[in-house]
């Protein structure tokens, strides 16, 4: 989607999210939100042909797009500012967008999916699960060790799902969406949902799809949390405020069903 140069010089972090351009087309059923920097990783099983695909892209940059950006040139709505991820999707996300779509992918731009999102969404939501995120592979830069891939099952039903690429269905983002900026950080959201949601509602990770997360994480001296130190934000703090919110000192996570690869389960066909 074709973006003015001065625009484009201008994407950063700031407090308030700003949609620049939006598509004149009737609105495709899913919708996949990248909060994304200069170079987003490739994603080569996307099918990003627009005759076919099921989903719009909202590219949402905090920095500016390399000269050529894939993930520029692929979206449907493009966007900048927002704190972080979840803090741009806030405000970004209005009741509008929420009515338009059965169900949001929520993405980081160092996670690698090995799947067309459209297949992911439709899969995820013909099982009438509320809040999904595709299994981590073995090569994946952290992540949680329930989120780690199981090639034994083809989902298990749990209470967490990790902030870096989670699926809502349109009915749980409705309500979610009103604590997306509890914590600026992320850390604490997922805890926040599974505490929350995690009882009226399914949550599962999908091993019958897989991701990979390319950049590591460095809490000491990463870009990140360098800038979150900027900004005076404490990921420790806000977790733990979270926490007391909650009235938890901790929280447990649980697998609650396994659901097992055996006959009749089977790998939806990528398009």
């Amino acid at each position: 989607m074709p973006v003015d140069a001065t625009l484009r010089r201008g994407f950063r972090n700031e407090a308030c999210a700003q949609l620049h351009s939006a598509p004149t087309h009737a609105a495709r059923r899913f919708l996949v939100f990248v909060r994304c920097g200069s170079t987003p990783v490739p994603q080569p099983r996307w099918n990003l042909a627009g005759a076919v695909r099921s989903y719009d892209i909202l590219a949402n940059f905090f920095a500016p797009p390399a000269e050529g950006c894939w993930l520029l040139e692929s979206a449907d709505y493009v966007a900048s500012g927002g704190w972080s991820k979840f803090c741009a999707a806030k405000q970004l996300l209005g009741a509008e967008l929420l009515e338009r779509y059965s169900g949001v992918l929520l993405l980081d731009d160092d996670v690698e999916t090995h799947f067309d999102p459209g297949v992911f969404a439709e899969w995820v939501s013909a099982q009438g699960i509320d809040l999904a995120q595709p299994s981590l592979t073995a090569d994946s830069v952290g992540g949680h060790r329930v989120c780690r891939h199981h090639p034994s099952c083809a989902w298990r039903e749990t209470n967490f799902v990790e902030v870096m690429a989670p699926y809502f269905s349109q009915a749980l983002l409705r309500t979610a969406i009103g604590d997306f900026d509890r914590s600026i950080s992320t850390w604490g959201l997922d805890v926040l949902w599974g505490a929350n949601y995690g009882r009226s509602h399914r949550l599962a990770i999908i091993d019958l799809f897989t991701m990979a997360h390319r950049r590591p994480s460095d809490i000491a001296s990463g870009a990140f949390y360098q800038y979150l130190r900027r900004l005076g934000v404490d990921p420790l703090y806000e977790l733990a405020a979270i926490l007391q919110a909650l009235g938890l000192e901790r929280f447990d996570i649980e697998t609650r069903r396994v659901t097992f690869l055996a006959d009749g389960i089977r790998l939806p066909e990528t398009r």
